[in-house]
């Protein structure tokens, strides 16, 4: 599962490992482009053997696919396994949001709509990797109340899985109906509506999802034509 390392990294095969993952959720490092080892280990004052055990773990958690021949390629984006990785997100994030309702505090509160005002300003930039960044803090404060690290942590590590989806298909026209959904999960945890909570995550998660693995199918048909 994806999780990047906190804090500075004690060694050279976490500090590779740590820097490819961020460019590839972030997108700078595209679907099918290749990563060139050798150019890799200049860049970051590194031997090759570091990067080669960054690779292999970037491999293991799906980021990149090493071919025979020392090749290494950014993995492509399949509609299908984003489709995996939201039900199991829907299912967790509906929980998280069930169990966080009735002890969300005020700071929450004030954090998400903190959060949501940026958002608003982030909408008017084409920046959908700022916009992830945004919205995965919204979420993780609205999950606080659940208090519950070990779901908290699941649901980060499926986030982190879907950033480079969401920087891929993402534009300002399909971000900005999300900042309207955002308000009105704020004005129903405020109110301590867990269901229409649930009800607002579980709208939001499947609508993102819908567009798109609906914009990635459209994508790989326009490749094979």
């Amino acid at each position: 599962m994806v999780r990047p390392l906190a804090g500075r990294p004690t060694t050279a095969e976490r500090m590779v490992h740590t820097i490819l993952q961020q460019r590839i959720l972030d997108g700078i490092l595209r679907p099918g482009e290749r990563i060139d080892l050798d150019a890799i280990a200049q860049e970051l004052a590194v031997s090759r053997t570091p990067v080669r055990t960054a690779l292999r773990q970037l491999e293991s958690e799906g980021l990149v696919t090493i071919y025979p021949h020392r090749a290494v390629m950014v993995s492509e984006l399949s509609a299908d396994d984003l489709e995996q990785i939201y039900a199991v997100r829907i299912q967790l994030e509906a929980l998280a949001a069930q169990m966080a309702v009735a002890n969300i505090g005020e700071a929450d509160i004030a954090e998400m709509r903190q959060i949501q005002r940026e958002l608003t300003l982030v909408v008017d930039e084409p920046n959908p990797a700022l916009f992830a960044e945004k919205d995965r803090a919204f979420h993780l404060a609205l999950y606080r109340g659940a208090n519950n690290k070990f779901l908290s942590r699941l649901i980060d590590d499926l986030r982190k899985a879907s950033l480079r989806f969401l920087t891929v298909y993402a534009t300002v026209e399909r971000l900005s109906p999300a900042v309207e959904e955002y308000e009105e999960i704020i004005a129903a945890a405020e109110a301590r509506d867990a269901k229409k909570v649930v009800a607002l995550i579980q709208q939001n998660l499947e609508h993102t999802c819908t567009v798109a693995a609906a914009f990635l199918r459209s994508r790989s048909q326009g490749h094979t034509n």
